[in-house]
């Protein structure tokens, strides 16, 4: 009877090792969990392939999520403070709003930061700590199409940055255009209420879009540059320059596409859409009595400070930011790299006109969107109030009434 006993629990001891075991070898090979823009899988996919084949004992589990609902899926998921995702992409506005919050590890002394351009380090970077590793950057030029020009009458805007068109020019052109017939527009502006590409107009103007502690908008999204430039901005739609109500950024460059706008205030990824018109690009406009600003800023890659893969986690995200993960994904999707490395070395790619532009003015005119923890409260209702002006609400009524909301938001941040 004993000896059966014994041999039952070597029997029992034997599985209970094979399952810890089993169990060991699942957890050396569990996945990365990551959570990513859902962009086509052609555009993704290979990027982890990539860094697989690169370090083949680890897995990445990749997530794509639409735009849409990234914010708010990234919301839940980080709230429960749990352990997963490992990995995530950042919003790069977002980073002091994470990282006040205990949601980005701080990679300041685990990533070589000299090798990205400035911008993204700011864009990145909170209190003098980096939380996001810089990906991928952002530009946005003067897209304009060559047949409604030539039928307004009109020269096109050179692509000399020393004969950058003016924004008072920009609508004068727009004015010629639109009266072209029913249904043709002058301008568009891609992402037509988001601060991303409003702002330009408002700090050409002069205008500071919050105070420097990121905590008061009264006396900044109310004044007298801001009410001026958005004064600017309401008149492309009063006058029927810009179609009012074209919210979503695909509608707006299906609109171009197809050949219904003789302008439009587009990113690079427009590089690769628009191939049944004859476009061109010129630099970004800005006020005749202000200096240039562009928008720059774009995606950024964090890790969950409470992962339970650390080392794996930091190996990712240095990969994909990486100058090898920059050439990758530039090929993969046209976001400008934000390793200055890559620029170097690939002359044949980022020799042309197009990119000369993009590289000027990631160098000299890039502006990111301000860094402050309440970032995405403040962005709503902007974009709220853009979105009114847009739609005939007065503008300076329309500004007060979002700096004091915004204020009150910014009270739980002080």
């Amino acid at each position: 009877m004993l000896r059966r006993i014994s041999l039952t629990a070597v029997i029992v001891c034997s599985l209970l090792l094979l399952l810890g075991t089993s169990n060991l070898v699942t957890a050396k090979e569990k996945n990365l969990e990551v959570y990513w823009m859902g962009w086509a899988a052609e555009q993704v996919i290979p990027l982890f392939e990539a860094f697989e084949s690169e370090y083949p004992d680890i897995k990445t589990e990749v997530h794509r999520i639409p735009f849409g609902e990234l914010m708010t899926t990234l919301e839940v998921r980080l709230r429960a403070r749990e352990s997963t995702p490992d990995v995530y992409i950042v919003d790069s506005p977002l980073t002091a709003s994470y990282a006040v919050r205990g949601h980005l590890l701080d990679l300041t002394d685990e990533l070589d930061k000299g090798r990205f351009v400035d911008s993204a380090i700011m864009q990145g970077s909170y209190e003098g700590r980096l939380y996001s590793a810089p990906f991928v950057t952002s530009m946005c030029l003067l897209f304009y199409n060559r047949e409604l020009f030539e039928r307004a009458g009109i020269e096109p805007p050179s692509n000399d940055i020393e004969k950058r068109w003016t924004w008072e020019e920009v609508k004068e052109a727009g004015r010629k255009i639109s009266a072209l017939g029913e249904g043709i527009w002058g301008l568009m502006i891609e992402q037509s209420t988001r601060p991303y590409q409003v702002f330009p107009l408002i700090q050409s103007m002069g205008a500071v879009p919050i105070s420097v502690d990121g905590l008061n908008a009264t006396g900044y999204v109310d004044s007298p540059e801001f009410i001026k430039a958005m004064e600017f901005y309401a008149d492309l739609f009063r006058e029927g320059i810009s179609p009012s109500g074209v919210f979503d950024h695909e509608l707006a460059q299906e609109y171009f596409s197809r050949g219904d706008v003789g302008m439009f205030v587009g990113a690079t990824w427009n590089f690769d859409l628009h191939q049944d018109i004859d476009w061109g690009v010129a630099p970004h406009p800005c006020f005749a009595e202000g200096e240039p600003v562009t928008p720059t800023g774009s995606w950024h890659v964090g890790i969950n400070p409470r992962t339970k893969h650390r080392e794996e986690a930091i190996r990712l995200v240095d990969f994909l930011s990486s100058d090898y993960g920059g050439t990758l994904m530039q090929q993969l999707r046209p976001y400008p790299p934000v390793q200055r490395g890559i620029y170097r070395e690939q002359e044949e790619t980022f020799g042309d006109h197009k990119w000369k532009i993009v590289l000027y003015e990631l160098e000299n005119t890039a502006l990111p969107r301000p860094i402050l923890p309440g970032y995405r409260e403040y962005e709503d209702i902007l974009e709220k109030a853009f979105r009114d002006i847009q739609l005939g609400a007065a503008v300076e009524e329309t500004l007060k009434r979002a700096a004091q909301e915004i204020d009150l938001e910014l009270e739980k941040y002080r």
